[in-house]
């Protein structure tokens, strides 16, 4: 069984509009339904949660809806970071399943709407073999570290850092009992999951897969032009 849990709780405050960014229209569709669409589409991808912003569960429901969308199991109201809707999603993964001992997740930013097949197909095959993955790409430019102050504390070698993307994929009962694991005031403070499952478990072998330069996040009303130019390709 092979749940994706889409992310879409956000508010897009950087994003300068009423609206949250994942309900921007590109195309006469919404930002969100592209997201969707890509793991609806998806043959390996059995079930779909949405983790909605609390105050747009309805138009998330119209958008379900109007696609008629077959996959999506639950619609639940996200929390106030991202770490707080992840975990959201995986504990209704636990209400729904009598048993996750082989449930395979794959954890999704609903503000990427171009991931290819091959990413999601790559992580759920390689799940076979590793408990944790992530898209990565490879970074071309110099990377700094700093601290507080802005001063340069290190230079990591750049052939060995990657720019994060999601979804990124898990065995379900690690990152469940990585974030149970954890105190709510740590838990709901990283970035991502995988930062929550490395902090919890270092020992456990995070594998990157290749991502893609086009499975970009939407963050800045630009971003959104880069996309038009993505889907006229």
């Amino acid at each position: 069984m092979v749940y994706a849990v889409i992310l879409s709780a956000g508010s897009g405050i950087r994003f300068g509009n009423k609206l949250p960014k994942q309900f921007s229209i590109v195309n006469n569709k919404t930002i969100l339904e592209y997201s969707i669409e890509n793991f609806e589409k998806h043959k390996l991808i059995d079930k779909i949660i949405i983790v909605s912003n609390p105050s747009f569960i309805d138009k998330t429901k119209e958008i379900i809806s109007k696609n008629n969308f077959k996959k999506i199991h639950s619609i639940i109201a996200g929390g106030n970071t991202r770490g707080e809707s992840s975990f959201l999603g995986l504990n209704q993964i636990s209400k729904i399943e009598k048993t996750t001992n082989k449930i395979k997740v794959l954890i999704h930013d609903s503000v990427r709407p171009n991931t290819n097949e091959k990413i999601i197909s790559d992580i759920i095959k390689e799940l076979e073999s590793y408990k944790a993955l992530a898209p990565g790409i490879k970074t071309k430019d110099t990377i700094y570290i700093s601290n507080k102050a802005n001063i340069i504390s290190n230079i990591p070698n750049k052939n060995n850092a990657y720019k994060a993307q999601t979804p990124q994929g898990f065995d379900f009962s690690t990152i469940f009992n990585a974030y149970n694991k954890l105190e709510n005031s740590q838990k709901f403070t990283f970035p991502d999951d995988c930062s929550v499952l490395n902090f919890a478990y270092p020992n456990i072998e995070i594998k990157i897969v290749e991502g893609d330069n086009k499975n970009l996040k939407i963050t800045f009303p630009e971003d959104l032009e880069i996309f038009k130019q993505f889907l006229k390709q």
